[in-house]
């Protein structure tokens, strides 16, 4: 069962006046935008959506969108889990949203996914290549069955240099880290040039948050933190 045929990261932003710009400068463009029924804006990267949106919630979210959501709705409750409907006040727009074991929401939006801009496959971030919704667990275990009811597979999994996994369920990838090192949810980005896209983030004034330095002492990558306090995670890679 996938949760739905598109989805995009949710993120909530104090105020889209205050974030936007951070996430041009790193090479999101705007796709969609709207101040109803608060301030939102629809954003692509190329290689992954995202939604800011100028209200409180459970931040980052999965946000997945179906036309055939109320028949998704119907089986997760056979399945034993229990979501929250909330409704517009006009009635146009219905969602149900529950929570991962790591307090990580999921959103079931009940609008047809095919009509939602998809991205085109061509990063255009100053990251590089959006590979996985990073999440913390204290319990990789319990959050593997978890998700294995929604319909993710593992793709990769291992104990070095911690407990990890990496699942998708074919519209999304995310990785489940049982570690510190992680305090919350990232957006994780894989680079080959990994110094050289530091130089580039420096020269746009991206602070760093800080650096990952492998066992000799050489940088595989950085952390950064979004006006909205959202992380993101340069890694080596490709």
């Amino acid at each position: 069962m996938k949760l739905g045929n598109y989805a995009h990261i949710s993120i909530s932003v104090r105020s889209l006046r205050e974030s936007a710009p951070f996430y041009d400068k790193i090479g999101f463009t705007k796709v969609w935008s709207s101040k109803a029924p608060q301030p939102w804006e629809l954003l692509t990267d190329g290689s992954v959506n995202i939604h800011l949106y100028e209200s409180y919630f459970s931040s980052p979210a999965l946000h997945y969108f179906s036309a055939a959501m109320d028949d998704k709705i119907m089986h997760l409750r056979r399945l034993g889990f229990n979501t929250e409907l909330h409704c517009s006040k006009d009635g146009t727009r219905k969602q149900h949203n529950f929570l991962d074991p790591n307090e990580v929401s999921i959103m079931l939006m009940h609008h047809d996914g095919e009509q939602m801009p998809k991205p085109n496959g061509v990063s255009q971030s100053l990251l590089g290549t959006f590979g996985e919704l990073s999440i913390n667990t204290d319990n990789l275990k319990a959050s593997l069955l978890f998700w294995d009811k929604l319909g993710f597979r593992q793709t990769m999994t291992s104990e070095r240099p911690y407990s990890w996994s990496i699942l998708t369920d074919g519209v999304i990838t995310i990785g489940l880290h049982q570690t510190a090192i992680l305090s919350a949810p990232a957006l994780s980005y894989f680079a080959a040039n990994v110094a050289e896209r530091l130089e580039q983030l420096e020269r746009n004034s991206i602070p760093i948050m800080h650096e990952l330095r492998n066992e000799s002492g050489v940088i595989e990558g950085a952390i950064l933190c979004a006006p909205d306090r959202q992380l993101f995670a340069l890694l080596q890679g490709s």
